[in-house]
């Protein structure tokens, strides 16, 4: 990855483990070179993690949608550009263009961010860490990711589930299963549940609580709205994890 200051761009070249058996890109190795572009955006405006960790205090993720125009694939050399958009309440929105090698935009995201607490996670107001109303004065995105409500329990029933868990390779610095893990899950029942490979254009993920080491998730994977619509539960305690919505029909 190389940083270009005078474009405001992050520069990734895909390699063979971030693709698919198709050569294209996966979208948790996508997810995580957007993280990463977030986190250096995040520390050039003062607030990286190394900021955060004497606060003490993390960026979480809560909902990220992206579109794609054309599915990156390996080898090619591929840019993020990411910015602030300004917060409401304890709420961060950022934005990304991803780009060819030729820097033509080919998909678009946006996100919605908090600052949490890096012990009990609990959000902190933007108010209360001297420095943050920098965010305040961004530029307010026009773009939407939507909240994306669990499906019923009469909806899942009878619906095969596909499980994973939170072994030692899923868990992150914040300790619990990292955010891009949840898209290498989503993918994993989508594809059990479709006969096509044929590749994601629109994705959408909300996420609504924290997978610790060793705990179960099961996924059900449902049509919705002419997508698919994937939900994440922890076994133990039936809370919900998150929601994913894979497909062109993504409001």
């Amino acid at each position: 990855m190389q940083y270009l200051p005078d474009k405001n761009l992050f520069r990734f070249t895909i390699i063979g483990p971030e693709t698919d058996i198709h050569d294209r890109l996966f979208y948790h190795s996508l997810f995580a070179m957007l993280q990463e572009a977030a986190c250096l955006d995040a520390d050039h405006n003062g607030f990286g993690a190394d900021v955060m960790d004497r606060i003490p205090a993390c960026w979480l993720l809560l909902r990220m949608k992206v579109i794609m125009e054309k599915i990156p694939r390996w080898k090619d050399v591929i840019y993020v550009k990411t910015w602030s958009c300004g917060f409401e309440k304890v709420f961060f929105n950022r934005d990304f263009d991803i780009l060819d090698e030729n820097l033509e935009v080919i998909g678009r995201a946006t996100s919605v961010w908090l600052v949490a607490h890096q012990g009990d996670h609990r959000p902190m107001r933007p108010s209360t860490i001297p420095g943050m109303e920098i965010y305040a004065c961004r530029q307010p995105s026009d773009r939407h990711v939507e909240k994306i409500f669990p499906t019923s329990e009469e909806e899942r029933r009878g619906v095969t589930k596909l499980t994973r868990y939170a072994d030692y390779s899923e868990i992150d610095r914040n300790m619990h299963v990292n955010n891009t893990r949840y898209l290498a899950w989503s993918a994993d029942a989508y594809y059990a549940n479709v006969s096509h490979e044929e590749p994601i254009m629109e994705l959408s993920i909300n996420y609504s609580s924290e997978v610790h080491p060793g705990e179960e998730v099961h996924m059900y994977c449902i049509p919705k709205n002419g997508s698919m619509q994937v939900d994440g539960y922890e076994a133990g305690s039936g809370r919900h994890v998150f929601s994913t919505l894979i497909g062109r029909n993504i409001p």
